[in-house]
Protein backbone atom coordinates (compact mmCIF):
# COMPACT_ATOMS: atom_id res chain seq x y z
CA UNK A 1 0.00 0.00 0.00
CA UNK A 2 1.39 3.76 -0.92
CA UNK A 3 2.58 5.33 2.45
CA UNK A 4 1.44 9.24 2.87
CA UNK A 5 5.04 10.43 2.23
CA UNK A 6 5.40 8.49 -1.29
CA UNK A 7 1.88 10.00 -2.04
CA UNK A 8 3.13 13.64 -1.09
CA UNK A 9 6.94 13.43 -2.71
CA UNK A 10 5.19 12.57 -6.19
CA UNK A 11 2.47 15.64 -5.84
CA UNK A 12 5.61 17.62 -4.79
CA UNK A 13 7.41 17.01 -7.36
CA UNK A 14 4.90 16.33 -10.29
CA UNK A 15 3.77 19.75 -9.63
CA UNK A 16 4.88 22.66 -12.76
CA UNK A 17 6.17 25.31 -10.49
CA UNK A 18 8.67 22.59 -8.87
CA UNK A 19 9.47 21.49 -12.51
CA UNK A 20 10.00 24.81 -13.91
CA UNK A 21 12.15 26.08 -10.84
CA UNK A 22 14.40 23.00 -11.54
CA UNK A 23 14.53 23.40 -15.04
CA UNK A 24 15.67 27.31 -14.56
CA UNK A 25 18.03 26.49 -11.59
CA UNK A 26 20.06 23.90 -14.18
CA UNK A 27 19.42 26.52 -17.04
CA UNK A 28 20.94 29.32 -14.81
CA UNK A 29 23.75 26.48 -13.72
CA UNK A 30 24.81 25.78 -17.34
CA UNK A 31 24.79 29.67 -18.34
CA UNK A 32 26.98 30.39 -15.30
CA UNK A 33 29.48 27.91 -16.21
CA UNK A 34 29.87 28.46 -19.48
CA UNK A 35 30.10 32.13 -18.59
CA UNK A 36 32.96 31.59 -16.40
CA UNK A 37 34.92 29.44 -18.47
CA UNK A 38 34.72 31.92 -21.58
CA UNK A 39 36.14 34.95 -19.13
CA UNK A 40 38.34 32.95 -17.61
CA UNK A 41 41.84 33.16 -19.26
CA UNK A 42 44.56 30.51 -18.82
CA UNK A 43 47.76 32.14 -19.09
CA UNK A 44 50.96 32.00 -17.67
CA UNK A 45 50.73 33.29 -13.96
CA UNK A 46 54.79 33.89 -14.56
CA UNK A 47 54.20 35.75 -17.53
CA UNK A 48 51.44 37.89 -15.81
CA UNK A 49 53.24 38.52 -13.12
CA UNK A 50 56.38 39.65 -15.35
CA UNK A 51 53.54 41.97 -16.85
CA UNK A 52 52.80 43.15 -13.74
CA UNK A 53 56.17 44.10 -12.20
CA UNK A 54 56.75 46.17 -15.78
CA UNK A 55 53.90 48.03 -15.79
CA UNK A 56 54.40 48.95 -12.06
CA UNK A 57 58.31 49.57 -12.96
CA UNK A 58 57.19 52.14 -15.57
CA UNK A 59 54.31 53.88 -12.88
CA UNK A 60 57.37 54.18 -10.40
CA UNK A 61 59.80 55.66 -12.75
CA UNK A 62 57.19 58.36 -14.23
CA UNK A 63 56.00 59.09 -10.39
CA UNK A 64 59.87 59.81 -9.82
CA UNK A 65 59.97 62.48 -12.71
CA UNK A 66 56.78 64.21 -11.83
CA UNK A 67 54.66 62.89 -14.34
CA UNK A 68 52.14 62.00 -12.56
CA UNK A 69 51.40 65.16 -10.30
CA UNK A 70 51.39 63.70 -7.11
CA UNK A 71 50.45 66.96 -4.43
CA UNK A 72 53.14 68.26 -1.99
CA UNK A 73 50.91 67.63 1.04
CA UNK A 74 50.54 63.85 -0.38
CA UNK A 75 54.06 63.17 0.86
CA UNK A 76 54.43 62.38 4.16
CA UNK A 77 57.00 64.58 6.25
CA UNK A 78 60.31 63.60 6.02
CA UNK A 79 59.71 61.08 2.86
CA UNK A 80 60.98 62.07 -0.25
CA UNK A 81 59.39 61.68 -3.84
CA UNK A 82 61.18 58.41 -4.58
CA UNK A 83 60.61 56.92 -1.43
CA UNK A 84 56.93 57.95 -1.80
CA UNK A 85 56.65 56.46 -5.37
CA UNK A 86 58.43 52.94 -4.15
CA UNK A 87 56.21 52.43 -1.81
CA UNK A 88 52.58 53.94 -2.64
CA UNK A 89 52.66 52.27 -6.05
CA UNK A 90 51.56 49.04 -5.78
CA UNK A 91 51.79 45.75 -8.11
CA UNK A 92 49.07 45.73 -10.32
CA UNK A 93 48.89 42.28 -10.69
CA UNK A 94 45.54 40.67 -11.75
CA UNK A 95 44.85 36.44 -12.57
CA UNK A 96 42.80 36.47 -14.54
CA UNK A 97 42.04 32.55 -14.35
CA UNK A 98 39.26 31.24 -12.70
CA UNK A 99 40.42 29.44 -9.06
CA UNK A 100 38.40 26.66 -7.74
CA UNK A 101 39.88 27.04 -4.56
CA UNK A 102 36.68 30.02 -4.54
CA UNK A 103 34.33 27.87 -4.81
CA UNK A 104 33.04 28.15 -1.41
CA UNK A 105 32.31 31.33 -1.62
CA UNK A 106 30.33 30.65 -4.86
CA UNK A 107 28.24 28.40 -2.49
CA UNK A 108 27.84 30.75 0.03
CA UNK A 109 26.52 33.49 -2.66
CA UNK A 110 24.30 30.47 -4.16
CA UNK A 111 22.76 29.57 -0.88
CA UNK A 112 20.67 33.08 -0.75
CA UNK A 113 18.71 31.92 -4.34
CA UNK A 114 18.33 28.23 -3.40
CA UNK A 115 16.93 29.26 0.73
CA UNK A 116 14.32 31.35 -1.19
CA UNK A 117 13.67 28.59 -3.43
CA UNK A 118 12.90 26.33 -0.67
CA UNK A 119 10.61 28.78 0.89
CA UNK A 120 8.76 29.43 -2.09
CA UNK A 121 8.20 25.74 -2.93
CA UNK A 122 6.88 24.43 0.29
CA UNK A 123 4.93 27.91 0.84
CA UNK A 124 3.49 26.91 -2.83
CA UNK A 125 2.55 23.36 -1.81
CA UNK A 126 0.38 23.79 1.10
CA UNK A 127 -0.46 27.01 -0.33
CA UNK A 128 -2.43 25.28 -3.12
CA UNK A 129 -3.61 22.89 -1.15
CA UNK A 130 -5.58 25.16 0.65
CA UNK A 131 -7.00 27.16 -2.47
CA UNK A 132 -7.92 23.61 -4.59
CA UNK A 133 -9.48 21.84 -1.47
CA UNK A 134 -7.26 19.03 -1.14
CA UNK A 135 -6.62 19.20 2.36
CA UNK A 136 -10.02 18.51 3.35
CA UNK A 137 -10.38 15.49 0.25
CA UNK A 138 -6.88 13.87 2.15
CA UNK A 139 -8.86 14.24 5.72
CA UNK A 140 -11.26 12.03 4.47
CA UNK A 141 -8.89 9.48 3.68
CA UNK A 142 -5.74 10.16 6.63
CA UNK A 143 -8.23 11.84 9.46
CA UNK A 144 -5.19 12.25 11.37
CA UNK A 145 -4.31 16.10 11.06
CA UNK A 146 -0.78 16.16 12.95
CA UNK A 147 0.67 13.51 11.16
CA UNK A 148 -0.80 15.00 8.13
CA UNK A 149 0.89 17.70 7.84
CA UNK A 150 4.36 17.02 9.29
CA UNK A 151 4.68 14.47 6.28
CA UNK A 152 3.86 17.29 4.37
CA UNK A 153 6.72 19.93 6.06
CA UNK A 154 8.95 16.79 6.48
CA UNK A 155 8.99 15.70 2.34
CA UNK A 156 9.06 20.10 1.98
CA UNK A 157 12.22 20.08 4.33
CA UNK A 158 13.53 16.78 2.63
CA UNK A 159 13.62 17.91 -0.73
CA UNK A 160 14.57 21.46 -0.36
CA UNK A 161 18.05 19.85 1.78
CA UNK A 162 18.43 17.04 -0.98
CA UNK A 163 17.93 19.70 -4.02
CA UNK A 164 20.17 22.37 -2.44
CA UNK A 165 22.62 19.64 -2.18
CA UNK A 166 22.19 18.37 -6.28
CA UNK A 167 21.94 21.89 -7.80
CA UNK A 168 24.91 22.54 -5.46
CA UNK A 169 27.02 19.79 -6.98
CA UNK A 170 25.98 20.40 -10.12
CA UNK A 171 27.24 23.98 -10.01
CA UNK A 172 30.52 22.55 -8.56
CA UNK A 173 30.83 20.18 -10.96
CA UNK A 174 30.13 22.68 -13.89
CA UNK A 175 33.09 25.20 -12.25
CA UNK A 176 35.52 21.92 -11.86
CA UNK A 177 35.43 21.65 -15.27
CA UNK A 178 35.75 25.62 -16.01
CA UNK A 179 39.11 25.57 -13.72
CA UNK A 180 40.32 22.44 -15.34
CA UNK A 181 40.57 23.73 -19.03
CA UNK A 182 40.35 27.64 -18.46
CA UNK A 183 41.52 28.35 -14.79
CA UNK A 184 43.38 26.61 -11.86
CA UNK A 185 42.79 24.20 -9.91
CA UNK A 186 45.51 25.47 -7.37
CA UNK A 187 45.53 25.35 -3.59
CA UNK A 188 42.89 22.74 -3.67
CA UNK A 189 43.46 20.48 -0.57
CA UNK A 190 41.74 18.52 2.44
CA UNK A 191 40.96 21.74 4.28
CA UNK A 192 39.74 23.01 1.25
CA UNK A 193 37.26 20.20 0.54
CA UNK A 194 36.08 19.82 4.21
CA UNK A 195 35.36 23.70 3.79
CA UNK A 196 33.53 23.91 0.71
CA UNK A 197 31.44 20.84 1.77
CA UNK A 198 30.53 22.65 5.62
CA UNK A 199 29.49 25.44 3.11
CA UNK A 200 27.65 23.46 0.82
CA UNK A 201 25.59 21.54 3.95
CA UNK A 202 25.31 24.05 5.78
CA UNK A 203 23.34 25.99 3.24
CA UNK A 204 21.40 22.95 2.47
CA UNK A 205 20.16 22.75 5.72
CA UNK A 206 19.27 26.82 6.25
CA UNK A 207 17.12 25.76 3.11
CA UNK A 208 15.34 23.05 4.79
CA UNK A 209 14.31 25.29 7.36
CA UNK A 210 13.11 28.08 4.86
CA UNK A 211 11.28 25.34 3.46
CA UNK A 212 10.13 24.80 6.78
CA UNK A 213 9.25 28.39 7.66
CA UNK A 214 7.56 29.18 4.30
CA UNK A 215 5.44 26.09 4.63
CA UNK A 216 4.13 26.83 8.10
CA UNK A 217 3.17 30.41 7.14
CA UNK A 218 1.04 29.16 4.54
CA UNK A 219 -0.92 26.81 6.57
CA UNK A 220 -1.62 29.09 8.84
CA UNK A 221 -2.98 31.48 6.61
CA UNK A 222 -3.94 29.31 4.17
CA UNK A 223 -2.05 31.47 1.80
CA UNK A 224 0.97 31.13 -0.59
CA UNK A 225 1.52 35.37 -1.35
CA UNK A 226 1.00 35.52 2.63
CA UNK A 227 3.27 33.07 3.32
CA UNK A 228 5.88 35.25 0.73
CA UNK A 229 4.43 38.56 1.88
CA UNK A 230 5.74 38.22 5.58
CA UNK A 231 8.83 36.45 4.75
CA UNK A 232 10.03 39.17 2.18
CA UNK A 233 8.23 42.13 4.49
CA UNK A 234 10.14 40.42 7.43
CA UNK A 235 13.71 39.94 5.81
CA UNK A 236 13.27 43.27 3.94
CA UNK A 237 11.60 45.28 6.10
CA UNK A 238 11.30 44.61 10.09
CA UNK A 239 14.63 42.78 9.99
CA UNK A 240 16.35 46.66 8.94
CA UNK A 241 13.49 48.55 11.08
CA UNK A 242 13.89 46.89 14.49
CA UNK A 243 17.84 46.42 13.72
CA UNK A 244 18.28 49.90 13.42
CA UNK A 245 16.31 50.81 16.51
CA UNK A 246 17.63 48.07 18.72
CA UNK A 247 20.68 46.79 17.79
CA UNK A 248 21.22 44.72 20.35
CA UNK A 249 18.41 42.54 19.26
CA UNK A 250 20.02 41.34 16.41
CA UNK A 251 21.16 38.33 17.69
CA UNK A 252 17.67 37.08 17.32
CA UNK A 253 17.12 37.73 13.64
CA UNK A 254 17.09 35.23 10.56
CA UNK A 255 19.39 37.07 8.47
CA UNK A 256 22.64 37.42 10.43
CA UNK A 257 22.01 33.93 12.08
CA UNK A 258 22.28 32.91 8.24
CA UNK A 259 24.67 34.53 7.20
CA UNK A 260 27.58 32.77 10.58
CA UNK A 261 25.66 29.30 9.59
CA UNK A 262 26.60 29.05 5.59
CA UNK A 263 30.05 30.62 6.27
CA UNK A 264 30.64 28.85 9.21
CA UNK A 265 32.78 31.31 11.04
CA UNK A 266 32.18 33.76 13.52
CA UNK A 267 31.33 37.24 12.98
CA UNK A 268 31.52 39.61 15.72
CA UNK A 269 30.97 42.50 13.68
CA UNK A 270 26.90 41.46 12.76
CA UNK A 271 26.46 39.41 15.78
CA UNK A 272 28.19 37.57 18.74
CA UNK A 273 27.20 33.96 17.69
CA UNK A 274 29.11 30.79 17.24
CA UNK A 275 28.28 28.95 14.48
CA UNK A 276 26.36 26.19 16.77
CA UNK A 277 24.38 29.00 18.53
CA UNK A 278 23.58 30.39 14.89
CA UNK A 279 22.25 26.79 13.89
CA UNK A 280 20.38 26.65 17.32
CA UNK A 281 18.37 29.47 16.63
CA UNK A 282 17.60 28.81 13.07
CA UNK A 283 16.35 25.51 14.14
CA UNK A 284 14.44 27.12 17.31
CA UNK A 285 12.11 29.02 14.74
CA UNK A 286 11.64 26.43 12.44
CA UNK A 287 10.03 24.59 14.84
CA UNK A 288 8.71 26.69 16.30
CA UNK A 289 6.52 27.82 13.54
CA UNK A 290 5.41 24.38 12.61
CA UNK A 291 4.73 23.59 16.04
CA UNK A 292 2.35 26.66 15.46
CA UNK A 293 0.50 25.82 12.28
CA UNK A 294 0.27 22.20 13.48
CA UNK A 295 -1.82 23.08 16.95
CA UNK A 296 -3.79 25.75 14.80
CA UNK A 297 -4.52 22.94 12.20
CA UNK A 298 -5.38 20.44 14.50
CA UNK A 299 -7.49 22.79 16.19
CA UNK A 300 -9.47 25.02 13.43
CA UNK A 301 -11.56 24.00 10.82
CA UNK A 302 -10.58 23.14 7.51
CA UNK A 303 -13.75 23.14 5.63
Amino acid sequence: MTTVPSIELRRLLARRLVRLVAALAVLGIVIASIVVAAKSQREDPGQLRATAEARRALAVQRCKAGELSVPPQAIPPGETLDQFCEQQIALPFHDPRFHLTTLSDVFAGTTVPLVLMGWLLAASFIGADWHAGTMTTQLTWEPRRVRLLLVKVAVCITVAFLATVAFQALLGLGLSAAAALRGTTEGIDRAWLLRTLGVLLRGAALAGAAAAIGFSLASVARNTAAALGVGFGYLLILENLIGALRPGWRSWFLAPNAVVLVDGRVHPEIIPRTVIEAAVVIALYGVGTVLIATTLFARRDVT
